[in-house]
């Protein structure tokens, strides 16, 4: 595109957008050397660097200077992080609205391939598109299989989730059950009627795409037209499936993809991608804003890449502390990191941070079993028997609209399962829509997604899928955002000719204290400890996944031991010593370091550790102590 080779960024462009981001923000000669590049290179961006800040500040230049109006910028990533953070620091600019609109695409990987090649292709084939959703069609799908059909695929540890095309359309993972099997055939039938009926998986529409892409050459060519430019934010989590199909895709275009290689946690299994991002020669943020260089020192032994961390915060200086227990004292681990977090920061501190939090985190946290005695501790649960992975209870009847939006919000947070959130929001429009109707327009059926559709055309359809997904990309319902939310919401009404007028169930309310309510009416998860000391002192730990607080920063974080085939900390601790074996890492061993290089890098004050003490040999402690760390053993 000849008006891109014209297109130039220069200091005065920097210094500009330092004043429409934030006026505290200033990019350093390194970032702002990465905003000026519009070369097909990539980032490799540390823990804390601001890396999707420099991203949003160089598209605000280039949408600035921007003359196509047919060709746009193609922003894709693993989450909508990069759109929210064009929403909360380009909201209120012409410049961000220009972002956020035609020509332009900023979203995930899934909405961009399955918009613009995915979908169609798949209606261009004859087939209606009804639901795209992993975790309803892939129950659905089982619900229809012949009961004789269970004992075979569950024998081999087959679930629902293992009916759909995985890696090529028309084949299915069964194990050893091969192609010629009754129960084989069966389950692909039971497949393909699914898809007739317009149920797809996620997986499936990519897999649509592929097909398209690879079949159609004059896609490729309209696409790269179409998007010129293409950013991947968090590129780590890309999987190798998905940059085949990007590769494939934009194979001229400019790409530049922003990430840690360090905290790919979001790939396939057995999948590592060092070999796919960064790219050779990348162009490296190795400084952190979030925390100082004595956490950089701890984490960076975790670390995949070969280059280092620093830490380049002076707001605190903590004593990072490895807790040391044994097993008859593992529910007094989080009263001592209460303890000590008290004895760190004053009340002043606490307060001023208290939306950053103090977090208690590990890689297991679901049960699906009672521990066993050489599994201690398996899970989070063992450390606090109140831990409730499965949030909120589907029948809680919440008073007002937007808190139906925070539960939502919450099972997401909380099980990463997007269903779930669906679920929520969409039974809080059902409630709306049919109150201010005061007429039953949408049926309280088992797929609620159905009963919104089957009362819409395909345009109204389409309309309603992009206004469902402006709120199920809202991170946060504060009072100060409503007002913009509920204009989503009126257009939503509008597509079934409602009006909500003055209905109460609009207003805005808090009164589910989804974070630290300790009521026991199932309104909220009990996954907030509270300890108060002899003073009246207080702080709440929150507990969750490691997998929940990736891109979060915390005042402290406690990284607990899990167990998954093995105790996982344990396993990596000679890392941790920054003694390492010479024998290469496993896959699961990778996925480990990997899992607590993001959990050991998202306090910006106090870093702690929980590992049993008869894990722990004299040596390891040595090499702990030599490190920084304050090794405490709990009595």
């Amino acid at each position: 595109m000849d008006f891109i080779d014209e297109i130039t960024i220069t200091d005065v462009d920097i210094d500009w957008v330092e004043g429409i981001l934030d006026g505290n923000i200033k990019f350093d000669q390194p970032r702002r050397n990465i905003i000026k590049n519009l070369e097909s290179i990539d980032i490799q961006a540390f823990p804390g660097s601001g890396k999707t800040t420099i991203l949003v500040a160089k598209l605000a230049i280039l949408a600035k200077k921007w003359t196509s109006t047919t060709s746009g910028i193609c922003v894709l990533s693993h989450t909508n992080v990069a759109r929210e953070e064009i929403e909360k620091r380009l909201g209120n600019t012409e410049i961000g609205a220009e972002l956020l609109r035609y020509p332009h695409f900023i979203g995930t990987v899934h909405s961009f391939f399955n918009s613009f090649i995915g979908l169609p292709w798949i209606r261009s084939k004859g087939n209606a598109v009804e639901i795209v959703d992993t975790d309803f069609v892939c129950a659905d799908r089982w619900k229809n299989l012949p009961l004789w059909s269970h004992t075979p695929l569950l024998s081999r540890r087959k679930t629902h989730m293992d009916l759909c095309f995985k890696d090529e359309l028309e084949k299915i993972d069964l194990g050893n059950l091969g192609e010629n099997t009754q129960t084989y055939k069966t389950v692909k039938t039971i497949i393909k009627n699914s898809q007739k009926k317009g149920y797809f998986t996620f997986g499936e529409t990519l897999l649509f795409a592929q097909e398209a892409v690879s079949n159609n050459p004059e896609i490729v060519v309209y696409v790269q037209k179409r998007f010129p430019i293409l950013f991947i934010d968090e590129a780590q989590d890309t999987n190798s499936f998905q940059w085949d199909l990007i590769n494939s895709t934009f194979p001229d275009s400019i790409r530049q993809g922003f990430g840690d290689e360090n905290q790919a946690i979001y790939n396939y299994v057995g999948e590592n991608g060092t070999d796919i991002f960064p790219r050779a020669n990348p162009l490296i943020l190795p400084e952190s804003k979030r925390f100082n260089n004595n956490i950089s020192k701890l984490a960076n032994p975790l670390a995949i890449s070969n280059a280092e961390m620093i830490g380049m915060s002076t707001t605190f200086d903590c004593k990072n502390t490895i807790f040391l227990f044994t097993t008859d004292k593992i529910d007094t681990v989080l009263e001592e990191y209460s303890k000590l977090i008290l004895s760190t920061f004053t009340d002043e501190e606490l307060k001023k941070y208290q939306l950053d939090g103090c977090h208690a985190i590990g890689m297991v946290h679901i049960k699906k079993e009672e521990t066993k005695p050489e599994q201690l501790p398996k899970g989070i649960f063992d450390y606090w028997h109140d831990y409730n992975h499965k949030s909120i209870s589907i029948n809680t009847a919440p008073e007002y609209l937007v808190e139906y939006f925070m539960l939502g919000r919450n099972e997401l947070d909380l099980t990463g399962e997007a269903y779930l959130q669906v679920e929520w929001v969409l039974k809080g429009l059902r409630i709306l829509i049919n109150k201010v109707a005061n007429t039953t327009i949408i049926e309280n059926k088992t797929s609620l997604i159905n009963s919104f559709l089957n009362k819409l055309d395909n345009e109204k359809q389409n309309i309603f899928r992009e206004k469902l997904l402006l709120i199920l990309n809202k991170t946060s319902f504060l009072e100060t955002e409503w007002v913009e939310i509920k204009s989503v919401i009126s257009s939503i009404l509008s597509l079934f000719d409602v009006d909500y007028g003055n209905s109460d169930f609009m207003e805005w309310s808090n009164n589910i204290n989804i974070t630290t309510s300790n009521d026991s009416d199932g309104l909220c998860p009990k996954n907030v400890f509270r300890y108060s000391d002899e003073s009246g002192r207080s702080v709440d730990i929150t507990l969750g996944s490691i997998h929940s607080v990736k891109g979060q920063t915390h005042l402290s974080t406690l990284v607990l031991e899990t167990f998954s085939y093995n105790h996982n900390i344990t396993s990596i601790l000679p890392f941790i010593s920054a003694t390492p074996p010479k024998k290469k890492p496993g896959v699961r061993d990778i996925a480990r370091l990997k899992c607590h290089y993001v959990a050991m890098t998202r306090a910006r004050g106090l870093l702690c550790i929980a590992i049993p003490k008869d894990k722990v040999d004299k040596d390891s402690i040595t090499n702990l102590e030599l490190l920084g760390w304050n090794v405490c053993v709990i009595e």
